[in-house]
């Protein structure tokens, strides 16, 4: 029996789509393979999910995709989670994970052709992954790289560590007169104590 959690959530994220930056920031549920065969056009599996959650297969399907596009296509997602896996996974799993996606992609599944932005990412995940040279240099590259955002892809600093930065957080001046709503903020932002 396939996990739902992956499908359970990527129904709430179409539903609630607020979401979708917080999971960008969490592990990959399980059961993401699930929905790769589900986008891919896999009718077993789409008959399988919509009777899990009781469902139709077109509300399955949107939720399939639009987990794929937000979660695993995001800007800055590293090669793994663009293929809907971890560096944990093994090399059949990316290829398998690999062409769901391109079936998914294919001019054939994808009516509207809206999909086919995403050739692009998941060829260039694939072809940092799929052999074992090219993989362990992308997990070095992985590991020499800070952490950054996965919103961006670029090293997420602080307002006051950016060199050049236009937005610079403002601050009331000493003894200047407030309102209600001027101590509100200053509480939340943690201009001064009160």
């Amino acid at each position: 029996m396939e996990d739902g959690a992956a499908l359970r959530l990527a129904l709430d994220l179409v539903h609630i789509p607020w979401r979708v930056k917080v999971v960008r920031s969490e592990p990959l549920p399980d059961g993401v393979p699930l929905l790769l065969r589900i986008a891919a056009g896999e009718t077993d599996a789409q008959v399988l999910a919509a009777r899990m959650v009781d469902r139709s297969h077109d509300v399955v399907l949107e939720a399939a995709a639009f987990f794929i596009e937000q979660i695993l296509l995001c800007p800055g997602a590293d090669s793994y989670r663009a293929l809907g896996t971890t560096p944990a996974a093994t090399s059949a799993e990316l290829r398998r994970n690999m062409a769901w996606l391109m079936a998914w992609l294919h001019p054939d599944v994808a009516r509207e052709g809206e999909q086919s932005v995403f050739v692009a990412r998941v060829t260039r995940a694939w072809n940092e992954l799929k052999t074992p040279d090219r993989r362990a240099a992308y997990d070095a590259m992985l590991r020499a790289t800070p952490s950054h955002s996965v919103r961006d892809g670029r090293t997420r600093l602080r307002g006051d560590q950016r060199r050049g930065s236009r937005f610079v957080t403002r601050r009331p001046p000493p003894g200047a007169p407030m309102g209600r709503l001027g101590r509100v903020l200053s509480i939340l932002f943690g201009w001064r104590s009160l």
